[in-house]
């Protein structure tokens, strides 16, 4: 006679196949064919290049992309690496592939006269990656506002940097910046 497991009760109630060999923090993935297996179940990384507007990190950007590569400091970090050579990048250190959201923030100003059109970009793995593009104007000595919010799919030693390029060569000062980044397999 079968039993359906929602009708258990104590002393029958059991633990799901393969929970002794699950870490902390893991979750039962179901691979579409009767079976699956155990896998961490979050992944997470936020880093930020500290306050300081009267000294921000300051960058020369010309008219091709240029990897911003400031001191940061990691803040919450899970299953990546953030390194400091030979850039400024974060790396997915974790098993299998995972899909992510990214985000990354920055407030930021030049001060070379007249304003200067401010692109950032989002490189994995050294590339580009379609869509993630975003451009801000910047007036000379003005604070502003630039945020890249992307989705992607990652596998291990993956990388991401962020770069700059502007329409008119200038050096672009960060007030400040954070980098985000949320995973599940």
């Amino acid at each position: 006679m079968a039993v359906n497991h929602a009708s258990l009760t104590d002393p029958e109630i059991h633990e799901p196949k393969g929970i002794t060999s699950a870490n902390a923090g893991d979750v039962y993935i179901a691979d579409g064919s009767g079976s699956g297996e155990w896998k961490q179940g979050h992944f997470f990384f936020g880093g930020f290049i500290g306050y300081n507007s009267s000294s921000p990190y300051a960058l020369s950007v010309g008219t091709s992309d240029t990897i911003i590569n400031p001191t940061f400091t990691v803040a919450d970090n899970f299953g990546f690496s953030g390194v400091t050579t030979p850039n400024a990048r974060i790396i997915y250190d974790g098993n299998g592939s995972i899909h992510i959201a990214i985000d990354f923030i920055a407030s930021v100003r030049q001060t070379s006269g007249g304003s200067k059109d401010l692109e950032l970009v989002l490189l994995k793995n050294g590339t580009p990656l379609a869509g993630s593009r975003q451009i801000t104007t910047i007036p000379n000595n003005v604070w502003q506002t630039i945020s890249i919010h992307f989705n992607d799919l990652i596998d291990e030693n993956d990388f991401f940097e962020v770069a700059a390029k502007v329409d008119t060569v200038t050096t672009v000062n960060f007030a400040n910046g954070y980098l985000r980044i949320l995973g599940t397999p």
